[in-house]
């Protein structure tokens, strides 16, 4: 690849999210959340009490692949620390619009190159949250075409659960579900996720954090290592 033509493919990168590291495959949990209890704080001064917002990656056999490279080893990122890469040759329709793709299986993420994208709450005690249960709520969208959340029903239609800000449905705490990720343009998307519930000990509690998604031509290993140069560089001025 020419070098002109690299450079440009690097600004499809806004300057502000050119150090975050790429997540191209494998298996991925975002959002997830784990929670840090009074209780805890109080063995551990140094943690901080809430709900913690991360990535989570369970590593091998299906190890998610971030900047070109399977971290084999369990391992946990920041919201802010990574974009999740929807590559524009994974499409599909769902109620006759078509859609850039993260597919709620393993088998046709792995077919169509993509993250296999969970929503992982499996760290929060069923026994610890009222019911057994938290909310899940899409508080804002940023990016240039639509967003769909949906769960294909088995019988050739389709469950829906975020397409708007404001959309929310329950989860059971301990729960780890995948779903159809869908997204109408090419382009960033910021995907501001907040959970909520009311702890046995500890009354309501809430936090959000801001996922970030690009769709964009399928990824070469010439791009990847090029993203990861300039992310580089940036951390070392």
């Amino acid at each position: 690849m020419k070098l002109k033509s690299l450079l440009t493919l690097g600004l499809i990168l806004p300057i502000s999210t050119q150090a975050a590291s790429l997540l191209t495959g494998g298996h991925m949990d975002g959002p997830a959340f784990g929670y840090v209890s009074n209780a805890d704080v109080l063995l551990d001064p140094l943690l901080t009490q809430g709900f913690e917002p991360h990535y989570h990656n369970h590593g091998d056999p299906d190890a998610a692949v971030v900047d070109g490279v399977a971290q084999s080893a369990e391992s946990e990122y920041a919201p802010g620390d990574l974009i999740v890469v929807v590559p524009e040759l994974s499409v599909t329709t769902s109620s006759s619009i078509n859609y850039y793709w993260l597919p709620e299986t393993e088998l046709d993420a792995s077919a169509n190159g993509t993250p296999f994208l969970g929503i992982g709450i499996e760290e929060l005690v069923p026994g610890d949250w009222i019911g057994g249960t938290v909310s899940l709520k899409l508080l804002s969208i940023s990016g240039p075409g639509d967003f769909l959340l949906w769960q294909d029903d088995g019988f050739g239609g389709a469950n829906m659960f975020f397409d708007s800000a404001g959309d929310s449905f329950t989860l059971a705490a301990g729960s780890h579900t995948h779903y159809n990720w869908g997204f109408t343009e090419k382009g960033i998307y910021e995907l501001e996720f907040e959970i909520s519930g009311n702890h046995v000990d500890d009354d309501f509690q809430s936090a959000s954090g801001l996922y970030t998604f690009q769709v964009i031509p399928e990824p070469t290993t010439t791009l990847l290592g090029a993203f990861g140069a300039l992310a580089l560089l940036r951390r070392r001025r």
